[in-house]
């Protein structure tokens, strides 16, 4: 606590950052062929697992490099998945926070 009675703002958001970094680990809903099943099916992966705007920019990718683009497919569904991850752990530390 701080003199004035407040709480320790940097402190608690190092906290938060803490757990949610713990918590980012238990909401990863990724396989450990992701990258396999991103390659294989590109777009429809995406679309499949609600990540609409992830399949769009696959196919943008890949029309002007005549398809070579799906390369990129796996490094964006690991990127996809950790940011989907990242999100539920804020909203989980968020919501113990207003329960306080």
């Amino acid at each position: 606590m701080a003199n004035d009675g407040r709480p320790d703002l940097v402190a608690e958001a190092e906290a938060d950052r803490i757990e949610i970094e713990a918590l980012k680990k238990a909401y990863k809903d990724s396989t450990g062929l992701t990258w396999l099943w991103s390659l294989l099916f590109g777009p429809i992966y995406f679309w499949v697992h609600g990540f609409i705007a992830m399949g769009f920019v696959i196919i943008l990718i890949c029309v002007p490099t005549y398809g070579v683009g799906i390369l990129a497919a796996p490094f964006l569904a690991y990127h996809a998945w950790n940011r989907r991850a990242t999100r539920k752990a804020e909203y989980a530390v968020a919501a113990s926070k207003l329960r306080r």
